[in-house]
């Protein structure tokens, strides 16, 4: 599986993307490093779904792995303490006008 840096970031990918493929992950990307609202279209079978999913995770993965990094390891972790990765994670909304198009995209 390729991969491709964005932003700093390694994002693993089936193939290798076309030009508007990267473009639209590197807006994902943009958007949730400055916490931004975004609204992304593309043509029918441009593989958004798929670079949505790709950017995101490639993202929070990279996030996850440098806050950690910066806060101490608690010594006992109770069952009522709030993960704090978790509690301040961006969070991404995915919207479709069709199930099917909701289905597709839970089965990516």
């Amino acid at each position: 599986m390729p991969t491709i840096q964005i932003r700093g970031i390694p994002v693993e990918f089936p193939h290798s993307p076309y030009q508007c493929q990267i473009t639209y992950m590197t807006k994902v990307v943009e958007c949730l490093e400055t916490r931004k609202y975004a609204l992304l279209e593309s043509p029918t079978g441009t593989g958004k779904t798929l670079c949505l999913l790709c950017a995101a995770i490639a993202w929070r993965n990279a996030y996850i792995k440098k806050f950690r990094s910066r806060m101490p390891v608690p010594e006992v972790k109770t069952e009522t303490q709030v993960d704090p990765v978790a509690a301040n994670s961006p969070r991404i909304i995915y919207a479709s006008r069709t199930h099917s198009q909701l289905t597709q995209a839970i089965n990516e």
